[in-house]
């Protein structure tokens, strides 16, 4: 076995466990977030909190509209029981008759678009409830997904950790600081090569430098980007 193998078995099992766990810390941000459920509660609430004032509205009004209704009973059953006989008196009563039936026709016609408004926001909030429930169980779909994804994640994160030492064991010490400074500055360590090309910057490798690399004994660098080349055996 040349010893570029097991640097690139090396980076290979880096570069898994990289993945898996930005995986998990991509999925660790999304566990337990609301978000869209969080705005449509409060949209309900705002709808639940005008469907109240309303309510309130129409409370007010019909205790106006039963005080004005009490009191045109009252007047009427004075113009029409006998018990005024006085003209100017009576004129009088007819005048406050006919001025509190003004007054109560506005009250009594919005208590009537208080009907039809309450009924349309009552309608509006059957609707947001339906899609919030239809909502709630999508999300705790994706969270079940998303946790037993994360619990994978994880899993994979491990065994990686635990091949790393493993493949630690079969590298030259003398190449593991060139490795892990590459890594570190770069991403990625080890460059393929194919068809004499480095495959991290598509440079062109002289004859040399890709028979020493095939070699695999020695660390050799792309002369371009730096990177340890990687000549794979067919």
């Amino acid at each position: 076995m040349r010893k570029i193998d097991a640097v690139w078995s090396l980076q290979d099992i880096d570069s898994r466990a990289e993945a898996a766990l930005t995986t998990a810390e991509q999925l660790r941000s999304q566990i337990g977030v609301r978000g869209a459920l969080d705005e449509r509660e409060a949209e309900i609430q705002l709808a639940e909190a005008a469907l109240r004032v309303l309510a309130a509205e129409q409370r007010d009004l019909e205790l106006k509209a039963e005080e004005r209704r009490a009191k045109i009973a009252t007047d009427e059953g004075k113009l029409y029981g006998g018990r005024v006989t006085n003209p100017k008196e009576l004129q009088d009563i007819e005048h406050e008759v006919a001025q509190d039936r003004r007054q109560l026709s506005p009250i009594e016609d919005r208590l009537l678009e208080i009907l039809d408004e309450s009924e349309t926001a009552s309608e509006q909030i059957r609707r947001l409830q339906s899609a919030l429930a239809a909502a709630t169980r999508s999300w705790e779909q994706e969270q079940e997904l998303a946790r037993a994804r994360l619990a994978s994640a994880e899993s994979t994160v491990r065994e990686l950790q635990e091949g790393r030492g493993t493949a630690l064991k079969a590298i030259d010490p003398a190449f593991l600081p060139s490795y892990e400074t590459l890594r570190r500055q770069k991403g990625t360590a080890v460059a393929r090569v194919g068809q004499r090309t480095c495959q991290a910057c598509r440079v062109t490798l002289t004859p040399v430098q890709e028979q020493r690399a095939r070699q695999g004994n020695d660390l050799i660098m792309c002369h371009s980007c730096g990177r340890i080349l990687f000549v794979p055996i067919r």
